[in-house]
């Protein structure tokens, strides 16, 4: 009778080791798919902002008369973020991702959904 307690023990103690190493790699893999989401953000934020310094690229290199419409989307990855145009840069923000690129020097800002940029006057123009 007694061999049979110690044998009931010693099952519980190890499954309740058992249980311990499964949380422990739970939590293990949470922060490995926060890291990957966070890098996965990080590359589209850096993705959009080299997209849009491409396309002023492209209008400053072209001649007049250049016209091109394209659409930014509202959310990066199912993420929010901002798109911001000062002086010679592109900035995009989101939560956890910064990204800044320069460009030319255009009139007008970038802003999500439609966009037209044209080049009139050896000027570029955004929406």
């Amino acid at each position: 009778m007694n061999s049979r307690a110690q044998i009931s023990a010693e099952f519980f103690i190890l499954l309740g080791l058992v249980f311990l190493i499964a949380i422990a790699f739970e939590l293990a893999s949470v922060d490995q798919l926060k890291d990957f989401t966070i890098k996965k953000e990080s590359e589209a934020v850096r993705d959009l902002a080299l997209k849009l310094q491409k396309e002023l690229f492209v209008a400053a290199a072209v001649e007049d008369g250049y016209v091109r419409s394209f659409t930014i989307p509202d959310t990066l990855e199912r993420v929010n973020y901002t798109v911001t145009t000062i002086n010679s840069t592109i900035t995009i923000e989101s939560a956890n991702s910064l990204y800044i690129v320069s460009i030319p020097n255009a009139v007008g800002n970038v802003s999500k959904g439609a966009n037209t940029i044209n080049k009139t006057g050896g000027v570029i123009y955004i929406n």
